[in-house]
């Protein structure tokens, strides 16, 4: 897609942001106390959005890495709010340097109000925020409708993360899908020889315990493990301990392995409900590559956990190496095709304003950020689960 260049300088996407304020009946400011049950109220209505209020506070302000960026459009009549945007602040270990990130939520726009630029100002300014603030940049997965648009607006497409799934009852999801009992019994017949990977080795010696709270052990893996990858969010025990077990109402279960009293991985799982299914969720599985064993016997011990609360399906979105793609095949897993109709799951990222403010950071890290396999990211590192 032929990209505008008035979108690729600070200098431009200033001209276009003022111009578009200049002529709209809207503004746009951060939020503050009182907006945030307008918000959730707009998402509520657009998005079908379940978020408590407990949960918008534990998101915006208790991330240890920094107060979640929020800015709000609002009609300069009446003062309603008619847009929202938020970027929930990320610290990468790129390499082993830190750079900041900002992982934008919440993008919504009442729908009597589209088409006036509004998303287009809230991105923009969002950019020029986390720039100014914190020498940050906006990364996202946007979906079908937002995607293009992004990258219209000078956005960088990274890599689109494949989805991993296992089917263990076909008969169910056929009914759903289908509501047919007669096709739901000859999936399950045909599916029985897939929903078996390769059973792990058990005669390494490997201890599997449930977490109730990330400690040292966590950032002894992470400190030894996280330069291997290129470029991944930080897994430090408090933000981790914020993520999973400080939400409200914490959905989630973690597991741990070890070996000679020291930690080789971790994973989490929830189960969701949707589509009239149960789906086993990975939410996050983080092990060190030179120790794929490690990560079989976690995903063993999660593929059993998950079917024992009843789950139908089991998947996850990663960006990883090829250690982990091979380990998904090797236990039954297929990645899933991307066939017209399924949301596919773009990672894009607003380089314009950084680089713009900051060439420096551009010079040193910037080719690193945009080689798509040096990424590594999971469900965890999103909204989505």
């Amino acid at each position: 897609m032929v990209r505008e260049t008035r979108w690729q300088t600070v200098e431009g996407r200033d001209r276009v942001y003022n111009s578009i304020l200049k002529r709209a009946n809207f503004t746009i400011r951060d939020s503050v106390p009182g907006d945030e049950r307008e918000i959730l109220r707009l998402c509520q209505r657009v998005f079908a959005a379940s978020l408590t209020l407990e949960e918008w506070n534990w998101r915006t302000f208790g991330n240890p890495a920094g107060k979640t960026l929020s800015l709000v459009a609002f009609q300069k009549d009446d003062g309603r709010l008619i847009g929202h945007m938020a970027g929930v602040s990320v610290d990468l270990a790129v390499g082993r340097i830190s750079r900041k990130a900002f992982f934008i939520i919440d993008s919504v726009v009442d729908p009597l109000q589209k088409g006036r630029g509004i998303h287009a100002a809230l991105s923009m300014a969002i950019a020029k925020k986390s720039g100014e603030l914190a020498a940050g940049f906006p990364i996202g997965l946007p979906n079908q409708q937002a995607y293009l648009p992004c990258l219209k607006m000078g956005g960088t497409h990274l890599l689109t993360i494949p989805v991993f799934f296992k089917v263990l009852d076909w008969r169910r999801v056929v009914r759903a899908k289908l509501r047919s009992n007669f096709l739901a019994q000859i999936a399950g017949v045909l599916g029985r020889p897939f929903q078996q990977g390769q059973a792990p080795d058990k005669r390494t010696e490997f201890t599997l315990q449930e977490v109730q709270r990330f400690e040292s052990s966590l950032d002894e893996l992470s400190d030894r493990v996280g330069p291997r990858f290129g470029i991944c969010p930080k897994r430090e025990s408090s933000l981790l301990n914020w993520r999973y077990f400080e939400r409200p109402g914490s959905p989630y279960s973690v597991f741990s392995i070890s070996s000679g009293g020291q930690w080789q991985g971790y994973i989490v799982v929830r189960l969701l409900e949707k589509w009239g299914l149960r789906l086993g969720t990975l939410v996050d599985l983080f092990f060190d590559p030179d120790c794929a064993p490690a990560g079989q016997l976690l995903l063993c011990h999660a593929e059993k956990q998950l079917r024992a609360s009843g789950a139908d399906v089991l998947w996850g979105l990663f960006a990883a190496p090829q250690t982990y793609q091979k380990l998904f095949r090797k236990t039954g897993f297929f990645k899933a095709p991307q066939l017209k109709g399924l949301r596919r799951f773009h990672f894009v990222a607003d380089f314009v304003t950084i680089d713009g403010l900051r060439p420096d950071l551009d010079r040193r890290d910037g080719a690193l950020l945009r080689q798509a396999d040096q990424w590594f990211l999971s469900l965890g590192d999103t909204d989505l689960a």
